[in-house]
């Protein structure tokens, strides 16, 4: 098993195994993304009721006992966490990262390690009810556009990386970092919306490979733009 690990010093400590033996019939355009959807959907109606009790305990309940007290509750914690891997063996099955089945625990698979440390000292201003969540949504904006164009760029990956999957039984490395590093930004600006951590998140993406994601990028980064600037010249 090859262990694609990450920089140490980014945020959070992540991991995933790389897939040495694709499912092939997964990788049907379009029809191996259907069975796994329909297959997954007892998990997401599992998520469904777990975002329900995050919304309570982490963005009701949870800011009251950081402001008060200075420090993030257990329950809370613990809830983000188990949220957290579990979305995360969801969507690497998902988007083909891994052949494991996710599972109804709340554990990691063996298929990749995600390693949260309960904060020590969260930081009370930004636990202010409502004050604090919309600032740091604000702040998160720029993150945001720039996780949107390396969604736009992994889900080009994706598609493209099923038909060398189909044919090859191989999952292109490139794609591969492409979709494990969207991950991890996803990561990243959750549990700083959360409160989980509050340095801002890294703009941190692997650059192996470097000519065709620079190409990628570059050609969704302009699509963007176009897209925006005739959006807006068709409203005036």
């Amino acid at each position: 098993m090859k262990l694609m690990k990450l920089p140490s010093d980014l945020y959070p400590s992540f991991s995933v195994v790389y897939i040495q033996n694709p499912n092939r019939i997964y990788a049907i355009p379009i029809l191996g993304f259907l069975i796994k959807f329909f297959i997954c959907i007892p998990q997401y109606i599992m998520l469904f009721f777990l975002g329900i009790a995050l919304l309570i305990v982490v963005f009701i309940i949870n800011p009251f006992v950081v402001l008060f007290s200075g420090k993030y509750w257990n329950t809370a914690y613990s809830l983000v966490v188990g949220v957290q891997v579990m979305s995360m063996k969801i969507s690497l099955y998902f988007f083909g990262l891994t052949n494991t089945y996710p599972g109804f625990d709340l554990s990691t698979n063996g298929d990749f390690t995600l390693d949260i440390p309960k904060p020590e000292t969260p930081n009370r201003l930004f636990a202010v009810p409502l004050f604090g969540g919309f600032a740091r949504l604000i702040l998160l904006i720029p993150f945001y556009f720039y996780m949107t164009i390396i969604e736009y760029v992994t889900f080009i990956g994706v598609a493209g990386s099923s038909f060398v999957v189909l044919f090859s039984g191989k999952y292109p490395e490139s794609m591969y970092e492409l979709i494990r590093d969207w991950h991890r930004l996803n990561l990243a600006s959750s549990l700083y919306f959360v409160g989980i951590y509050d340095s801002y998140p890294s703009f941190w993406i692997s650059m192996n490979h470097k000519n065709i994601k620079i190409a990628l990028i570059a050609l969704v980064a302009l699509y963007t733009i176009f897209y925006q600037i005739f959006t807006l010249g068709a409203m005036f």
